[in-house]
């Protein structure tokens, strides 16, 4: 009976107490002409390639035969988010990366996370000709930051959210609650809104021609005091009562002009007996 080559029962290795089957090695090649993009973290992505010696051959014959020494490999990271039926022209804005075409593989950093993303391997003549090779699939990483998805079902989950946060003993070390993340996810929704767009604003990205430059810069600042401390406790902050979330926990948010702020914060047993005060102080200076 012929054996089957991608059966675990290959080839087999010599030990001291027998023999055991490692299999067949993973070929290097497979014969596809294909780019593939990986997501790696909210600013990475990994990607791997082949180029047959048939495609090498057809670029060749189209481009002559010494393309591949006098043209530049690049990968071509293109901003996608947003775009329906991206054709290799129509992205937000790009960027090349020069390779080793021998490599097969890359590592590539993005500028912007939470952003969909398509790459091109291809040529890159001296007179900024870019001749396409290999076009991979669509990703999208994840944003670096809390979530701005602050509707009516994320509302829905609470409940359940707020239990697994506890089964995971968050709220034993005094971490700042759900009401937080959302206020900060709001904060971060406004600037999502101001910045949209601010990928093509970045040098180090080429914006397709016949687009108008832009450059901006906004910046806003916020106090947000949290904490944590019995369930049953009284707080106050600068003087007035603040009512605790069920876990003990508590934020709050402050308009953070220039200027000095100080708040006091003072926590108080239920019996009354025990006392616990925390004072922070904040100063802003805009220039």
């Amino acid at each position: 009976m012929s054996q089957n080559p991608s059966s675990p029962m290959g080839k087999k290795e010599k030990k001291q107490e027998g023999f055991v089957d490692v299999g067949y090695s993973i070929p290097e090649t497979y014969g596809d002409d294909r780019i593939v993009i990986l997501p790696r973290d909210p600013y990475w992505i990994f990607a791997y390639w082949e180029l047959t010696e048939g495609k090498k051959q057809e670029i060749k014959s189209k481009y002559g035969n010494d393309i591949f020494e006098n043209a530049q490999i690049v990968l071509r990271i293109h901003d996608v988010t947003g775009v329906s039926n991206f054709n290799g022209v129509n992205s937000i804005g790009f960027k090349d990366n020069s390779v080793s075409l021998n490599a097969q593989n890359w590592y590539i950093r993005v500028d912007f996370s939470g952003r969909s993303w398509c790459v091109e391997l291809g040529l890159k003549t001296k007179d900024g000709k870019f001749i396409l090779l290999l076009r991979s699939n669509i990703i999208s990483l994840p944003a670096d930051r809390v979530s701005d998805i602050t509707d009516e079902q994320w509302m829905l989950l609470m409940g359940d959210y707020d239990r697994l946060m506890k089964l995971s003993g968050v709220d034993k070390i005094g971490v700042g609650s759900l009401e937080m993340a959302k206020l900060l996810a709001k904060r971060w929704e406004m600037l999502s809104v101001i910045s949209s767009g601010a990928f093509s604003g970045s040098s180090s990205f080429r914006k397709p021609l016949g687009k108008e430059r832009k450059f901006w810069l906004i910046a806003d600042a916020e106090l947000i005091i949290y904490g944590a401390t019995e369930p049953t406790a009284s707080l106050t902050v600068s003087g007035k009562p603040i009512k605790l979330n069920p876990d003990g926990t508590f934020s709050l948010r402050f308009a953070f002009p220039d200027g000095f702020q100080e708040h006091a914060i003072q926590a108080v047993s239920e019996d009354g007996v025990d006392e616990r005060h925390i004072t922070i102080t904040a100063e802003r200076k805009t220039k």
